[in-house]
């Protein structure tokens, strides 16, 4: 990949670069994640954490469990990564907060034991997982 991915938040104040291609696409339909983007699921793109670099702003910090932390626009609300405290080489960036998400395909869906019920049959045809896929 030559092309670097950029993206940022609603509000244009945060802005990254990323200069790999993720590692995987998932949609995750836990329950933290429905709560953190008030939606059925929310879909994340898994990138090497040495490949992203902020360009602009800094994103304010929740942390959601005892090993999550989801980052976001405290201006505008957008849900941008989410980091874990015991797993310093990855980082989850939201697909939509790309400017272009559809450069890479969903390949899978996860923690579908909390899928919504308006969100079964949704890409059916994707592995689905109870937890984290593995590899």
């Amino acid at each position: 990949m030559t092309e670097a991915i950029t993206g940022g938040c609603l509000c244009g104040r945060i802005h990254y670069r990323i200069d790999k291609p993720p590692r995987l696409v998932c949609h995750c339909h836990c329950r933290l994640c429905q709560l953190a983007g008030g939606a059925l699921f929310l879909t994340w793109a898994t990138f090497d954490s040495s490949a992203f670099h902020l360009t602009a702003g800094a994103p304010a910090i929740h942390e959601s469990s005892s090993l999550g932390r989801r980052h976001f626009c405290a201006d505008c609300g957008t849900p941008l990564m989410m980091t874990m405290t015991d797993d310093d080489i990855r980082i989850d960036v939201t697909l939509a907060s790309l400017d272009e998400p559809d450069r890479f395909p969903v390949q899978h869906n996860i923690w579908v034991g909390s899928r919504r019920s308006a969100a079964k049959g949704f890409d059916s045809a994707l592995p689905s997982h109870f937890d984290e896929p593995e590899g």
